[in-house]
Formats: structure tokens, sequence, C-alpha cells
């Protein structure tokens, strides 16, 4: 009889066991109970990587455009626009039908107009074979830089259509003031001490109107201008903003130039009279140019004989771009005799210019065409009778030639008198802004300075 529970006990302790398994698993887990005096909390240690570069816009542009070319019939090709071509031609060439180009185009023109594109202008394509046509291709995507702060992207979707989307170079402005003195060329001695291509090239036409940078010149003579340097993330300089104020001291002349917004919108420099640096017609319509030979009488170095020479010569590289002096109405856009290549444009007031020996000419400029002062109408070049590349320029007055260089000339726009107030208003914060540069300028070179002497 005493045996008889064992069985009993020996099938009570295995589900005694199984129980307390189960409740171990859903138990066991939990977190102990805090004390009771103290809240419920956790610390924990947590590692934070370094915040990665921003990357750059071509790497991203990269990155982008690469995801495109994802399998191995598709090929990737980098072109550049021919001169007198076009994208659409650029695309027939790489094998893309002319209705596909054109559906491309057309989404490109959303962002960019594809006319405005320059010879050497760089596009990468990605292509794959039509289906129907193993000979022809498909336009998968098309990537291509406008200018150092964008990037257009151009991709085709699963049924066809194509869409553009644009990539832009976050950019910030600093402000840069450059001194000095001139030694040789204007151009040298503003490179030298900090200035960019892009200031000195504003610079140089603001006073093209009143200055004639050959006579007007000489070593010795001051200059000073602050303008806009837009910078990315790194603080890498992407391009030259806009020039606010500018400074020329020839001859112990002191001409002053300040960037101002009229109340119409209008974008100018005045002196601090408020009178317009823009003149009716620049004294000197091509850049980095000498002045070779002058109005008046002259014996002709073709010809041999003495002989009125109508107009003034300057000296330049061939290619060197010339300027429209004025705003006006093309007359003459053809070869002329003796004169080359040439270019007549008519004038208000009764004047014209002529510019000759180009060696061609500047884009759409035609017969009846109206051209904007400082706008290129050709470039440099020996066409004609010459012996060398130069520009013949010429003014005419009433249909008689006059000194391009000593012609007294329509002054510019000049602010009225209920304008005067905001402006003042603006060349004080111009000013200030001199001031500020200035002194932040200073602690910087006596940083420098000190850092020097504690090398040594």
């Amino acid at each position: 009889m005493g045996g008889k529970p064992f069985p009993v006990v020996m099938y009570f302790i295995p589900a005694a066991l199984l129980v307390m398994a189960i409740v171990n698993l859903f138990l066991g887990g939990r977190p102990e109970p805090a004390q009771a005096s103290g809240a419920m909390v956790q610390n924990v240690s947590v590692i934070v990587p370094p915040a990665p570069d921003l990357p750059k816009l071509k790497n991203v542009a990269d990155q982008v455009f690469a995801s495109f070319v994802d399998n191995s019939d598709r090929k990737q090709l980098s072109l550049k626009l021919k001169p007198g071509g076009t994208l659409a031609v650029l695309l027939d060439e790489a094998g893309v039908g002319r209705v596909e180009a054109a559906y491309a185009i057309q989404a490109i023109s959303k962002l960019f107009n594809p006319r405005n594109f320059r010879a050497g202008q760089q596009l990468k394509l990605v292509l794959e074979p039509r289906n129907d046509n193993k000979s022809a291709m498909h336009l998968v995507s098309l990537a291509t830089r406008i200018d150092a702060e964008r990037t257009i992207l151009l991709r085709r979707d699963e049924n066809g259509s194509f869409h553009s989307r644009e990539l832009l170079r976050e950019t910030s402005p600093e402000l840069v003031r450059v001194q000095g003195t001139i030694s040789g060329s204007l151009y040298l001695s503003a490179l030298e001490a900090g200035a960019s291509d892009a200031a000195i090239l504003e610079f140089s036409r603001l006073y093209a109107y009143s200055v004639d940078f050959q006579r007007g010149i000489r070593a010795g003579d001051g200059f000073d201008m602050v303008f806009e340097r837009l910078v990315d993330e790194q603080g890498r300089m992407v391009r030259t903003g806009n020039l606010l104020y500018a400074r020329l001291m020839p001859r112990k002349r002191d001409l002053k130039l300040y960037r101002y917004q009229t109340p119409d919108g209008e974008v100018g420099y005045y002196n601090e009279k408020g009178e317009s640096a823009r003149r009716f017609l620049m004294k000197t319509p091509v850049e980095g140019a000498r002045i070779s030979s002058s109005f008046g009488r002259r014996k002709h170095p073709v010809l041999g004989y003495t002989r009125a020479h109508k107009g003034t010569d300057f000296a330049a590289v061939t290619g060197t771009p010339i300027l429209a002096a004025g705003n006006g109405v093309i007359e003459r856009s053809s070869r002329f005799g003796s004169y080359g290549n040439y270019v007549r444009i008519r004038h208000s007031n009764g004047f014209k210019t002529a510019y000759a020996h180009m060696s061609k000419f500047g884009r759409g400029i035609k017969k009846g065409r109206r051209v904007q002062q400082g706008q290129i109408i050709g470039y440099v070049g020996a066409t004609g009778r010459v012996t060398g590349p130069h520009l013949h320029y010429e003014v005419l007055k009433k249909g008689r030639h006059v000194n391009p260089m000593t012609v007294k000339l329509p002054t510019g726009r000049k602010l009225k008198r209920s304008e005067l107030a905001a402006f003042a208003q603006e060349v004080g914060r111009i000013d200030d802004l001199l001031l500020h540069i200035g002194a932040k300028q200073s602690q910087l070179a006596d940083a420098k300075a000190k850092d020097k002497v504690t090398e040594s």
C-alpha cells in the first residue's frame, strides 16, 4: 500500500517544473523594480559618429547620374557641344531619335534654355539600345553643369516621359576689399593685390566711360574696390558677386562710385553727387587694348602716304571682345572693302559708331538688330587692309567724323532730387562697410605679424 503514491509524485514534479519555466520566460527579462526612494532612470551611453562633410555638388550630381547606369546594355558618353552646334544635333549624332530628343529638350527647357548652351558645353549621356532597333538608342539620362552653382539632371521614366531637376550649390557672400597702387597695368596690379578677374573687369568697365586708360593712368595712381565673393559650405570661392564700391585716383583726381538700385529697379553706379558712371558712349570699346594710332592725319602703314585717319586704333590680341559703345540699332554688319568685317551702329542724338577689321561678328549681330551698351558685337582681328590685329573705331556726329577720345558726349542718368535721400543712406551704409572691413583686415594683418614673430 505504501508504494502507490510514488507514481503520482513523479507525475506532478515535471508539470511543476514546466509551469516554473513558463513563468520565468515571461518575467525573467523584466528589469528589477527600482528602489522605492528613487525614480525609474536608466543611463544609456550612445556613440554618435561625427557629422560627415557636406558633399560637393559635383559629387552629388555624379552619384545621381551614375545610378542611372545600372545594367550592362547601357553606355555612358561624355560629349562637348561643337561650334555652331545645338543640343538637338548632339543627341541626333548620339543615336537618339528626333521625337525622343524633342521631348528631352522640352523637359530641359523648363529649367534652362538649351539655345544658351555655348560651344564646348560638356554633357554626360546614358544611352540604351531600343528594342525595335538595336542601332538606335534611347536616352536614359543627361547631366550638364550650367555654371559654378547649377547642374541640370534629366531622366526618362519607365513610361518614356522625361523629367528634369536642378541641383543648386549653396553659397554665402563674403565682402572683400582690395586696395593698391598701379605699377605697370591696372589689371596686373589689382590681380596681385587680391582682386578677381570678374571684379577687375567690372571696375575697368565703369571707368571706361570717363578715363582714358592709355593716357589718363600713371604708375603710382591708387585704386580701391569692395566686392562680394560667394563661397560654398567649405569656404571655397565659387564666383565673384556684385561690385559694391569703386575708387580710382588718376592724376590727383578722386573718382568714387557706389552701387545703387533706383526705385524703378535699375542698378547702376553713381558718384557722390548722384551722377551715373555710365555715359552716352564708352571711350574704350575694347578691353585690355592700347591705342596704336590716334585720330588725325598720319602716314598710312600700308599705302605709304599721308592721309586723314578718321578713327582711333586699339591694338589687341585676335579674338579680344569688342563692345557696343552705346545703345543703338545696327545699320551695317558685313564685309566692307578695306575695313574688312565691319559694324556700324546708329545711336540717338545724331551719333553713330563704327568698328572695323573684326575677325568675326558677335552672336546675333545683324542689320536691324538693337544692341545694348557693353554688348559683344564682334572680336578683334586683321581683316581688310591692315598690318596686324587691331580695332579701328570711329565716332560720327551728324555724319561728320570726330575724335572718339575728345568728343563731348551727353551725360548719363542723374538721380532726381526725390531720390537723393535714399541714395545718401546707401552711400552711408557702404562707407560704414569700408570702415568695418578695413578694421577687420587690420586685425588679421596684426595677427599674422604676431604669428611670424612667435615662429621666429
